[in-house]
């Protein structure tokens, strides 16, 4: 009897999951023959709303990795934001500017006679840029009028000594690199105002480029960290001056042997290799035959980043490529970002802006989204109130895309070009000749919106 019983509970046991396994047969065709219909829709449900619980089980018969299968998420992109300012060159007029605009701010009457001890405030030249240089996750810029304390007095053309406030300014702006090494380092007649400018900015917290004490230091290579990307920081200077070196610090010219050796221990130490380079003829938008065969060197070497200034007005920018298929983006000269240079060429100038990429599943390193962002040195027509004081006042960077013809009427070139003539490309200045002088030098890849097509300053209308 109970073997009996034992055979019908078997029998009714096969009998029941003949049943159940048909069913899910079926019920499986069915959802595979409409599951086309029903794409969007489920598309469309795939995330619930906030207010359901999500109760769905998996159908009978079926495991929970069948009916949810586990997907690998991709690593992602690591992205470092770079942008990088020409020459931050400080003439007697923006002192004389600073100095007012302290006093405005103070409510007390401007002091002219001692530009050593006296107040400043630099800030108001950098505002409509310094989001953009903050935002930036690494930023640069060439402070060509060096900053020497009291061991000279304030000076500015031939030989600059920049007030101390400006330093408190650029880091205030945001900039995290300064270089140093250009034609005015030495300046002082010796290496007085490098070690002022270099202790004075790493208190602030502002890492110096081009700062070389002796041979040694040469090995001592400039890299920022940001997110587990390292980039590596070179500098090299045409010349001087003329002034000759009488310290043991190494002036970092354009000479091979220390170029190779520098960019060999920057390969080895980071992902991404920038070189500053100041070279080039002054007032020249055409780079020379110098800085054609440098940046073809530094490329070979394997730079990926060449950040070219000095010629007081900007230059081609384009891509080299290696014998070994290396690329490496060179701006041969971003301009001057702001100076008491009275000449429209020198009021045009570029902030160079890239990202850094570290591709989330390959690693690979490289640049992306390069863009020359125009900017103009705007000041207008004020009082002079000394001998080496051109009177102009008001100095402020602007981006160009933001720069109105209204705007361009105030700059105190406008009036001044009828006696010194123009150098921009079209005729005197304007928003319509910065617009043309940017587009018939810097290729179209390489800019962002400026708002000038619907206004007609079209490539082809460029001469």
């Amino acid at each position: 009897m109970k073997k009996f019983i034992s055979i019908i509970l078997i029998l009714s046991f096969f009998v029941c999951f003949s049943g159940c396994n048909g069913t899910d047969n079926q019920e499986s065709a069915v959802s595979s023959e409409s599951s086309s219909n029903e794409s969007v829709s489920l598309e469309a449900s795939s995330k619930p709303e906030a207010s359901q619980e999500n109760t769905s089980m998996p159908e009978s018969g079926a495991s929970a990795e069948e009916s949810f299968p586990m997907v690998e998420p991709t690593p992602e992109d690591v992205v470092v934001s770079f942008i990088a300012c020409a020459d931050n060159l400080v003439h007697h007029s923006m002192y004389y500017d600073a100095l007012e605009r302290a006093a405005e701010r103070d409510g007390v009457t401007p002091e002219y006679t001692d530009l050593h001890n006296n107040t400043y405030d630099f800030s108001p030249i950098y505002s409509l840029i310094a989001e953009d240089v903050k935002n930036a996750d690494i930023s640069y810029i060439n402070q060509e009028s060096l900053i020497g304390g009291d061991s000279k007095p304030i000076s500015a053309y031939p030989r600059f000594n920049t007030p101390v406030p400006m330093a408190n300014a650029v880091k205030d702006v945001g900039f995290d690199v300064v270089n140093v090494a250009h034609n005015h380092m030495l300046d002082s007649g010796n290496t007085d105002f490098l070690k002022y400018s270099y202790n004075l900015f790493e208190n602030l917290g502002v890492k110096v480029l081009g700062y070389y004490p002796d041979e040694k230091s040469t090995e001592d290579i400039l890299i920022i960290e940001r997110q587990g990307i390292k980039v590596a920081f070179l500098t090299y200077t045409y010349d001087t001056n003329g002034i000759k070196n009488k310290d043991d610090f190494v002036i970092p010219y354009f000479e091979r042997e220390l170029m190779e050796k520098q960019v060999a221990l920057a390969k080895e130490k980071a992902d991404i290799v920038i070189a500053s380079c100041h070279w080039g003829n002054e007032y020249s938008f055409n780079p020379n035959k110098m800085q054609k065969e440098n940046a073809k060197l530094l490329c070979e070497l394997g730079v990926d980043v060449i950040v070219g200034m000095h010629p007081h007005c900007i230059q081609p920018m384009e891509w080299l490529t290696a014998e070994n298929g290396h690329k490496t983006l060179v701006t041969y000269s971003l301009g001057t970002m702001v100076s008491g240079i009275r000449k429209g060429m020198s009021t045009l100038a570029g902030m160079l802006s890239f990202d850094i990429i570290r591709d989330g599943i390959s690693g690979e390193v490289y640049i992306d989204s390069p863009l020359f962002i125009p900017t103009v040195a705007h000041y207008t027509r004020g009082k002079s109130v000394a001998d080496n004081d051109s009177g102009s006042r008001n100095f402020t960077v602007y981006p160009l895309a933001d720069y109105t013809q209204d705007i361009a009427k105030e700059h105190s070139l406008v009036r001044a070009e009828k006696k010194d003539g123009t150098t921009l490309v079209g005729g005197g200045f304007s928003r319509e000749t910065l617009l043309k002088t940017v587009r018939k030098y810097i290729p179209e890849e390489f800019l962002p919106e400026l708002g000038d097509k619907k206004e007609g300053v079209l490539n082809n209308e460029i001469q």
